[in-house]
C-alpha cells in the first residue's frame, strides 16, 4: 500500500511540509468547515494519483503555479518499504531512492513501475491495464471521469464497449473469452490482408456481388459449351490431354525462338568485342611511318605523344573489353542451357498430332477466359467465407461476453442494494446497472432521476466494484459529496471507514454533517488544509 508522499513544493506557512503518511482503510484530506476551495484538496488527490502512475497531476494547479517539482513516495508490501521519486519534468522515469530521499542509480520506466505495482497488488490478470483500471476509480476534479450518468466511463472519451471490457478484466473474467478475442483478431487480420492483396492486384479482381457472381456462373457455362463445340469441330478427334500438350509445345517453341534471338544478339556483341581486343584502339609505329610517307610535313613527335596516350587508354579499355567478353560468354552458356532444356521438354511431350495453331489459339482464348472468371468467383467466395468466419466468431464472442455480464450485473446490483440499505433509515431505491449488450448499458436509480441520487449511485457503484474485486485503492473528491444528501453521506462515510483497502477522499464542510461524520473525518484525516498559509503549497491561487 502507499505509505507516504513528500515534496519540497508542499508547504505550510512557508515551511516545507513533513511527509504525509497514509494508513490502511480511509485516508481523509480535510478542508475547512465552511467548504472554501482553492486550498489544494483536489491537488493532493491528484498527487496521490501521480505516484500511482497517473498523469493528470501534470496539468494541475500545482504544476502550473508552483512549477516543476519532484514528489517522493513510499509503498510498503509484505513489510518491506520501497522508496521512489517522480519528477514532473520527466514523468516517464521513476527514480529509486533510499529512505532519506536520495536517488539511487536504478531508474525504472513508467511502464516498468506500473507493471510492478500490478504484480505487487496481485492484479496481474489477463488483458488488464492496471493504470486504466485503477485510474477509473480515482474520481478527482481534473480527471474528467466523474460522469454520474455513466459510471463505467473511467477514462475521458472511453466508449461503452471499452468501459465494459475493462470491468470484465478487473473482475478477472477476461480469460474466459480470451481465445475468442484472439480468434476474432485472427479472422479480422485475414480479411484485412485479403482485401489489401486484392487492392494491390496480388490476387484476381473480385466480382462486385452476388448478382455478378451468378452472371459469371452463367458465362462460364456458355464458354464451356463453346469450347466443347470447338473441340468437336476438329476433323480428327483429339483428347483434352493432346490439346494441352500441343499448347505446351507451341508455347515452348515460342520461348525457344525468343532464346535463339537473344543468343544471336549476344554472339554479334561478342564478335565486335573480340575484334576490339584483337586490333586494339591505338595506332602502331608502322601506321605512323606510313602516314609520314603520304604527309612528309606531319609532326611525328606530336603524333608519338598522342600515341602514348592512346596506348594507356587502350590498356584501360582492353580490361573492360575482356571483362565484357567473359560476361557475354557466361550469358551465352546460360541461354544455351535454357534452349537445351526446352528441347528436352518438347521431346518428352512426344508426338501430339497435327493440331492447327488457329485451333490452339481459339482453345487457349476460351480456356483463359473461363479460368479468369472462375478466379474472380473464387475470390468472391473466399471473401464471403472470411466475412462469415469473422461474423460467426464475433457473434460467439458477444454471446460469451453477455453471459459474463449477466453474472456481473447481478453481483454489482446486489452489492449496491446492500450498501444502499445502509444509507437510510427508510427504504430507498438502489441504483441499478443493466447491461443491454456487450457494448451497451444503462445506469439509474428507479423513480429517482435527481442529481443527488445520480451521484450517490456513482459512489455506490465504485464501492461495490471496490468490494467485489482486487481494486487496490479508491479516491473520491469532495465534489461528489456536495450533491448527495447528508443522511446518505453519513452512510457512505461509515462504509469508507470500515474498508480494509486504502480509500482516499477529499472532504470539507465537516461541521455541517452529523457528529458521527465529523468524528470519522477528523480521526481519519492525514492532512489538514486551510486558508492563510496552510494550503497544500502554502498559498492560494485565487488571490492577487
Amino acid at each position: 500500500m502507499l505509505t507516504s508522499i513528500y515534496s519540497k513544493a508542499f508547504k505550510d506557512h512557508g515551511q516545507i511540509r513533513p511527509p504525509i503518511h497514509f494508513h490502511e482503510g480511509l485516508n481523509v484530506v480535510l478542508g475547512e468547515p465552511d467548504g472554501k476551495n482553492s486550498i489544494g484538496k483536489s491537488s493532493t488527490l491528484l498527487a496521490i494519483d501521480f505516484v500511482f502512475g497517473g498523469d493528470s497531476y501534470l496539468k494541475s494547479d500545482g504544476v502550473s503555479h508552483v512549477g516543476h517539482h519532484t514528489i517522493y513516495f513510499t509503498f510498503t508490501f509484505a513489510g518491506q518499504d520501497y522508496h521512489f521519486a517522480r519528477d514532473t519534468r520527466s514523468a516517464e522515469q521513476i527514480f529509486v531512492t533510499n529512505s532519506q530521499y536520495e536517488r539511487q542509480p536504478e531508474v525504472w520506466s513508467h511502464q516498468e513501475f506500473v507493471n510492478w505495482l500490478k504484480q505487487q497488488y496481485g492484479l496481474d490478470f489477463p488483458g488488464l491495464s492496471f493504470r486504466k483500471a485503477r485510474s477509473s476509480f480515482f474520481r478527482i476534479y481534473g480527471k474528467e471521469n466523474y460522469d454520474e450518468l455513466h459510471p463505467l466511463r473511467g477514462i475521458p472519451g472511453q466508449n461503452k464497449e471499452k468501459s465494459i471490457a475493462l470491468l470484465i478484466q478487473l473482475f478477472n473474467r477476461y480469460q474466459e473469452i480470451e481465445r475468442l478475442h484472439e480468434r476474432l483478431h485472427e479472422q479480422t487480420e485475414k480479411l484485412s490482408t485479403f482485401k489489401k492483396a486484392r487492392s494491390y492486384n496480388f490476387i484476381p479482381a473480385m466480382v462486385g456481388g452476388k448478382t455478378q457472381y451468378e452472371q459469371n456462373v452463367h458465362r462460364i457455362g456458355e464458354l464451356e459449351a463453346d469450347l466443347a463445340s470447338l473441340t468437336e469441330a476438329q476433323a480428327v478427334k483429339h483428347s483434352e490431354d493432346d490439346i494441352q500438350r500441343s499448347q505446351q509445345k507451341a508455347e515452348m517453341q515460342d520461348a525457344k525462338r525468343v532464346l535463339e534471338d537473344k543468343i544471336a544478339a549476344l554472339r554479334r556483341r561478342k564478335i565486335l568485342n573480340d575484334l576490339s581486343l584483337e586490333y586494339g584502339l591505338a595506332p602502331t609505329e608502322a601506321d605512323l611511318s606510313a602516314l609520314q610517307e603520304f604527309f612528309p610535313d606531319a609532326n611525328l613527335r606530336k603524333l608519338y605523344e598522342v600515341e602514348n596516350y592512346h596506348k594507356k587508354l587502350a590498356q584501360i579499355l582492353g580490361d573492360a573489353f575482356e571483362s565484357e567478353s567473359q560476361e557475354i560468354t557466361s550469358q551465352l552458356e546460360e541461354l544455351k542451357q535454357q534452349a537445351q532444356a526446352l528441347d528436352k521438354q518438347m521431346r518428352d511431350l512426344g508426338f501430339v498430332g497435327n493440331i492447327s495453331r488457329e485451333f490452339l489459339k481459339a482453345h487457349r482464348k476460351l480456356t483463359s477466359e473461363i479460368d479468369a472468371i472462375r478466379k474472380q468467383n473464387d475470390a468472391y467466395k473466399t471473401l464471403k467465407e472470411l466475412e462469415d468466419y469473422k461474423r460467426i466468431t464475433k457473434e460467439r464472442l458477444e454471446k460469451a461476453i453477455e453471459l459474463i455480464l449477466a453474472e456481473l450485473q447481478h453481483q454489482i446490483n446486489e452489492q449496491m442494494m446492500q450498501f444502499n440499505d445502509e444509507l437510510f433509515a427508510d427504504k430507498r431505491n438502489a441504483p441499478v446497472l443493466a447491461f443491454n449488450t456487450y457494448n451497451s448499458y444503462n445506469f439509474c436509480t428507479p423513480n429517482d432521476k435527481g442529481t443527488g441520487a445520480n451521484f450517490k449511485g456513482l459512489v455506490l457503484y465504485d464501492l461495490a466494484v471496490f468490494a467485489l474485486t482486487g481494486l487496490p485503492a479508491l479516491a473520491h473528491d469532495s465534489l461528489l459529496f456536495k450533491n448527495i444528501e447528508d443522511e446518505a453521506v453519513a452512510g457512505i462515510m461509515r462504509i469508507y471507514n470500515r474498508a480494509t483497502k486504502q480509500v482516499f477522499i477529499a472532504f470539507d464542510k465537516q461541521g455541517s454533517y452529523s457528529p458521527e461524520v465529523t468524528q470519522i473525518a477528523e480521526s481519519r484525516a492525514v492532512l489538514h488544509l486551510s486558508r492563510g498559509g496552510a494550503e497544500l503549497y502554502g498559498a492560494p491561487w485565487n488571490q492577487n
